[in-house]
C-alpha cells in the first residue's frame, strides 16, 4: 500500500514540476524555475524533517511529491551544458542553498 500512495505523490510531484518549468519556457528561466522547484523542494522536506512522521502520509510527501517535484539529474545535466566557472556556481548555489532551505524549513517547524 505505501508503494502506491509513493507512486501516486510522485505523479503529482512530477506534474506540478513539468507545469512549473512548462511555465518558463524560455532558456534563462528554465533554469530559474528547476533552481526554485529544487528550492521549494527542500524548504518542505525540512518542514516534514522536522515533524519525525514517518506514516504513509509522510511518505506521501516526502518521498512521493517532493522527490517528484525536485530533481537532482535536470540539475546536473544543466550544469554540464555550461562554462566551468558558471557551472561550478550553479551546482553550488544549488547545493548551499538547498541546505540553506532545509535548514529554514527545519527551523521554522521546529519553532512552531
Amino acid at each position: 500500500m505505501t508503494l502506491l500512495i509513493v507512486a501516486i505523490g510522485a505523479g503529482l510531484g512530477t506534474m506540478l514540476r513539468y507545469l512549473t518549468v512548462t511555465f518558463w519556457s524560455t532558456k534563462p528561466q528554465y533554469l530559474t524555475a528547476i533552481f526554485a522547484v529544487n528550492m521549494v523542494g527542500a524548504f518542505f522536506m525540512g518542514i516534514l524533517m522536522a515533524t519525525g512522521a514517518t506514516n504513509a502520509l509522510h511518505h506521501f510527501w516526502s518521498t512521493g511529491v517532493l522527490g517528484g517535484l525536485t530533481t537532482f539529474s535536470t540539475m546536473m545535466t544543466q550544469s554540464e551544458q555550461h562554462a566551468t566557472v558558471q557551472q561550478l556556481l550553479y551546482l553550488l548555489i544549488q547545493l548551499v542553498g538547498g541546505l540553506v532551505i532545509f535548514g529554514l524549513g527545519f527551523a521554522l517547524a521546529t519553532f512552531l
